[in-house]
């Protein structure tokens, strides 16, 4: 038998098992821009260009010999509406529409909407609305609108199948003349707002909240009925993020 001494011993080592690799984090996908209008191309044959590539042209609608102006201020362009009416007799009334379609349905999932406005004390007349998809009292709905004669902006959703609305109401006033840049967005299980940035209230809202609906996309007025919630200030820089 053959004999090892130490000093020709080789001593083998097992390797040490390596650490399991951590899992990768989830990472939800960035937002999808699915609509974007900012005026600055004006409007061509009563539309107005979308610029994210993905939504449809706005059409200018009127009632009453009411337009929406596109006005200029510096290097850039603004959406102005139709004047408060006065207390008796008819006026000019207008909106923007865009059709129905399947990026404005966010369902369940993430979702932002957002406007610049600049409005008046004088151009407020009860609410107004903003933008909006759907109507109230006729399944599901999200909008942006000023409350009263406070000028409050508000963001708000009802569920579908549910007839439960929730909002989110800015910290302060905004009819003061000057441009302010709202944001509505629902979270899984909050719909929250800012304006230029600083929060306002944010509410719980159930998960299995859903707005879906067969609506177009409004901007300006729910429609033209005679006591419909018409805006009546001037607006820039409307976009809409999914996801």
């Amino acid at each position: 038998m053959k004999m090892f001494t130490l000093s020709t011993l080789v001593l083998l080592t097992v390797p040490a098992l390596a650490a399991p690799a951590a899992a990768a984090p989830v990472v939800d996908p960035p937002p999808t821009l699915v609509a974007r209008y900012n005026f600055d191309g004006g409007a061509t044959a009563g539309k107005i260009s979308d610029l994210s590539g993905r939504g449809s042209s706005l059409t200018v609608r009127g009632a009453d010999n009411g337009t929406v102006a596109i006005n200029t201020e510096g290097a850039g362009r603004y959406a102005a509406f139709p004047a408060v009416c006065p207390a008796t007799g008819t006026c000019g009334k207008a909106l923007l529409e865009a059709p129905n379609d399947a990026d404005l349905n966010p369902g369940t999932r993430n979702f932002r909407w957002a406007a610049s406005v600049r409005v008046t004390q004088a151009q407020l007349h009860g609410k107004a609305n903003v933008m909006q998809k759907g109507l109230a009292g006729a399944d599901s709905v999200w909008k942006l609108q000023l409350t009263g004669k406070t000028g409050r902006a508000q963001c708000a959703m009802t569920g579908k199948g549910t007839g439960q609305t929730f909002t989110a109401t800015s910290a302060r006033p905004l009819a003061d003349g000057s441009w302010h840049k709202i944001v509505c967005e629902r979270t899984a299980t909050s719909l929250s707002i800012s304006v230029d940035g600083n929060p306002g209230s944010r509410t719980t809202i159930p998960a299995t909240l859903s707005v879906d609906n067969t609506m177009p996309l409004r901007i300006g007025g729910p429609n033209f009925g005679a006591s419909s919630d018409m805006y009546h200030g001037q607006l820039d820089d409307v976009y809409i993020q999914l996801g």
